[in-house]
């Protein structure tokens, strides 16, 4: 049987709390946001702007700790 590292493990841990706490979403949560937005993308990507605004602002999101951030990335390219 195949063992896990602690690091693993730990990931894991997250992922269930970050599912018994509705963080993560599901086909079915997915398919309602893009009903409710008559299935609009441009309806669908501000509403999901709108909430990782607000849920980055309050703490509850944050970059994936392997994730870098380009400082490049937001100014524009003439």
């Amino acid at each position: 049987m195949q063992k896990i590292t602690n690091k693993q493990y730990e990931e894991y841990r997250k992922l269930i709390d970050d599912r018994e706490h509705g963080r993560i979403l599901t086909p079915d949560g997915l398919r309602f946001i893009c009903s409710a937005c008559n299935f609009d993308p441009t309806e669908i990507g501000k509403i999901m702007l709108e909430n990782l605004a607000k849920l980055q602002a309050e703490g509850a999101v944050n970059m994936h700790p392997r994730q870098e951030i380009d400082p490049e990335a937001d100014k524009s390219v003439d």
